[in-house]
């Protein structure tokens, strides 16, 4: 993935618990990366492009967004870090029901890469796939790294 120079990364929500992403968004600057971090507006997340000198606010859902940004376009994200509750063996994910993710992936570039963070290995099938759901290409957890095969 360190070949890509746009990476859109979940900041985490200290209340749910989620992996704390702060520390790769750290280091993605330190590799002269872009780092994009969503901001919730209306049904919508815009893409954030902060700089490492960044203030944070409490957003919606306890999310924490930054106070200063330039939105980009979702074409440009080449690379996509996402929380979710669980996945499956096909890279199917189940996120927290809001289907912000689901609503965001249809925007990316076909070739922009989807990979989860999870502290759980994938379960066997997730049953109640839509047909609007984008699948994950990898799914990184504490046990493993999968690829889901398409690339």
């Amino acid at each position: 993935i360190w070949e890509n120079s746009v990476f859109h990364v979940f900041v985490p929500i200290a209340k749910n618990h989620e992996i704390n992403t702060f520390h790769l968004i750290d280091y993605l600057f330190t590799q002269q990366k872009s780092v994009v971090v969503p901001k919730v507006e209306g049904f919508e997340m815009l893409n954030c492009k902060i700089s490492p000198d960044v203030n944070w606010t409490t957003g919606k859902f306890g999310v924490p967004e930054p106070l200063e940004f330039e939105i980009i376009d979702s074409e440009r994200i080449e690379v996509v870090i996402l929380p979710m509750l669980i996945c499956d063996k096909k890279g199917n994910r189940v996120g927290y029901g809001g289907g912000y993710y689901d609503r965001f992936l249809e925007k990316l570039h076909p070739d922009t890469l989807k990979i989860g963070l999870n502290f759980f290995s994938p379960i066997s099938e997730i049953e109640d796939v839509e047909i609007f759901d984008v699948p994950l290409d990898y799914c990184v957890s504490g046990e493993e790294i999968l690829s889901f095969g398409a690339f």
